[in-house]
């Protein structure tokens, strides 16, 4: 009796830690949302910002001197630079939202133990009908289950220590993509000035 006392009690906290990562999970997940939104600003930002050095500058320009050849250049090159980082951003971002991995049990090595139950693409895979999900959960004892929660628990912390690295690769793309849009910012907006003092 105090055996199967302490089996579910350890049954319960392994329940209690998968369900913790799940929250965690969320939360990543709305924080990657926050950075796909700023990324999508900043992507609209610098196709417009394109838009306007061709519309009010080059179309108005009859011919480039060299310094102004070199400007235009420049000012490509940086608002290309800010779209790429933004892409990386973006790809990160959605890859901490959702599970890149191929398959669950590449968490678990060489030798995955059955995650049945607590996980439902390996459960209906490996048991495929009612019938035998259900003669396995009768047959299933307390250690049965314990071993279950631990790969399953094994299983949501690596994929948690992913999405988080994922996220901050995120930011950090987008932080990136801030300065060659800042100078893209300035450059537009001195040579769109220019000719108004000129």
């Amino acid at each position: 009796m105090a055996e199967e006392r302490d089996a579910k009690e350890r049954l319960s906290m392994l329940t209690w830690m998968i369900d913790r990562y799940d929250v965690l999970r969320v939360a990543i997940s709305r924080r990657a949302a926050i950075v796909l939104s700023a990324d999508a600003i900043l992507v609209t930002a610098t196709i417009f910002l394109f838009g306007q050095y061709h519309s009010g500058y080059l179309a108005n320009a009859a011919k480039l001197t060299t310094a102004e050849e070199v400007i235009t250049v420049a000012f490509i090159v940086f608002a290309v630079g800010t779209i790429g980082l933004l892409c990386m951003s973006i790809l990160s971002a959605t890859s901490s939202i959702v599970n890149v991995w191929g398959n669950s049990r590449d968490m678990l090595g060489d030798e995955p133990p059955h995650i049945y139950f607590f996980h439902a693409r390996d459960t209906y895979e490996e048991l495929g009908n009612f019938n035998t999900f259900r003669n396995r959960l009768e047959q299933s004892s307390n250690e049965d289950f314990i071993s279950y929660a631990q790969a399953e628990l094994w299983r949501v912390t690596v994929a948690t220590y992913h999405r988080h690295n994922d996220l901050k690769k995120a930011i950090q793309y987008l932080y990136y993509a801030i300065f060659p849009f800042m100078i893209s910012l300035f450059i537009c907006s001195i040579m769109i000035v220019k000719p108004l003092f000129t």
